[in-house]
C-alpha cells in the first residue's frame, strides 16, 4: 500500500483562528491555467489564459461558506467534493446580467478565510452551480438575496495559496458604481 503518512501532524496552539469566509474569488475554469508551487506544495503563482481574470464576489455578510469533503463511491473509490456557498443581496442588472454565467458556467474558486488563508477549490475539474435561487424573506429581518451553491468533484484537497497576493494579483480591479 503506497498511501502511508510521511510526517507527523502537529497542532500550533499559539495563534488565533477565526472561522468564516472573508473573500471569494471566481475564475472561469480553463484547463490551460498554469500553476507554480512552493516547496510545501502551496500555489505560488497562477497564470491565466490571455484576457482572463479572477472576479471578487461581494456576498452578504455571514452568508459564505465552503467545504472540502471526502466521498467514497460504491466500488471503494475515493474522491473529494468541493462546495462553495454564498448569498448576493443585490437584485439589480449587474447580477441579472451575470445570471446565465453563474448558473451555467464552470469555475475555480479561491476562498480566503477570516484567518487569512487562501484556499483554491475546483482546480482540476471546476465547480458548477447546483443552486442559484432568489428568496425575498417574509419578515423584516429575514435574509434575502440570491443564494449560490457551486460544487464539483476533485482528485485533491483544496490547495493553499502561498498568500492572498497570489489571487489579488490576477483579480479584476474594475469598480462598478451604480
Amino acid at each position: 500500500m503506497s498511501c502511508k503518512l510521511t510526517s507527523k501532524i502537529t497542532k500550533d496552539n499559539c495563534q488565533y483562528a477565526v472561522a468564516g469566509v472573508k473573500d471569494i474569488y471566481l475564475i472561469n475554469y480553463d484547463p490551460a491555467t498554469e500553476y507554480t508551487y512552493d516547496t510545501d506544495g502551496g500555489i505560488e503563482t497562477i497564470v491565466l489564459p490571455e484576457k482572463e481574470k479572477a472576479y471578487k464576489i461581494d456576498f452578504a455578510d455571514a452568508t459564505a461558506s465552503f467545504s472540502d469533503e471526502l466521498a467514497v463511491n460504491g466500488n471503494g473509490g475515493k474522491y473529494r467534493t468541493h462546495t462553495v456557498n454564498f448569498t448576493i443581496s443585490n437584485y439589480d442588472y449587474q447580477v441579472l446580467n451575470q445570471d446565465r454565467e453563474l448558473s451555467l458556467g464552470k469555475f475555480t474558486a479561491v476562498v480566503v478565510d477570516r484567518s487569512g488563508r487562501a484556499i483554491m477549490l475546483g482546480r482540476n475539474n471546476g465547480l458548477s452551480a447546483t443552486a442559484f435561487n432568489y428568496a425575498s424573506g417574509a419578515a423584516d429581518a429575514d435574509a434575502c438575496g440570491w443564494t449560490v451553491t457551486l460544487a464539483g468533484t476533485e482528485i485533491e484537497m483544496g490547495r493553499l495559496l502561498k498568500d492572498v497576493s497570489v489571487i489579488t494579483a490576477i483579480a479584476d480591479a474594475t469598480v462598478v458604481t451604480p
